[in-house]
């Protein structure tokens, strides 16, 4: 029921009537009456509840299953799921992430999704698209030149 789900992610989160009507731009008022069920959020206010908590509208409509957040649940959906990827089982770190992934509101993949898709591009062209890369490679390659340049006056190390 809507209002007891309103009420379970405002106490979860140690967020007050006053502060949840300011931040989604109701009154407090509104924010009482749709927890004791004595009224509904419109559309506007539902969205700002959903954002405001990062979860979605169909959880606060009871049209998903509530948020999986402990590690036992993780555990349980991971086993459930039997991940693998090209014939073979993740391992415990990768069938972490994919697990995760998946409980995610949409919105939350996407952003999960562009974030490892930069670090992989990131990765792969690294020498090509970050002055870091360059100014590192001037780094070793300084040091390369210092240590044959002191090997030279030294008569060689063997």
């Amino acid at each position: 029921m809507f209002s007891s789900i309103l009420k379970e992610l405002r106490t979860r989160n140690g967020v007050s009537q006053s502060k949840l009507s300011k931040s989604i731009g109701v009154s407090a008022g509104n924010i009482s009456d749709w927890e004791s069920d004595r009224s509904k959020p419109g559309y506007s206010a539902l969205v700002e509840i959903a954002r405001f908590f990062e979860v979605s509208a169909d959880y606060l409509l009871e049209l998903d299953p509530p948020p999986v957040n402990t590690k036992e649940s993780l555990n349980a959906y991971k086993k459930e799921q039997g991940l693998v990827c090209d014939g073979s089982p993740l391992s415990d770190a990768e069938a972490d992430l994919v697990a995760i992934f998946r409980l995610l509101p949409p919105m939350r993949q996407e952003e999960l999704f562009d974030l490892a898709c930069f670090q992989y591009e990131r990765h792969v062209e690294r020498k090509k698209k970050s002055i870091y890369w360059t100014f590192l490679e001037d780094e070793k390659e300084k040091e390369k030149n210092n240590g044959l340049h002191q090997t030279g006056t030294h008569g060689g190390i063997a």
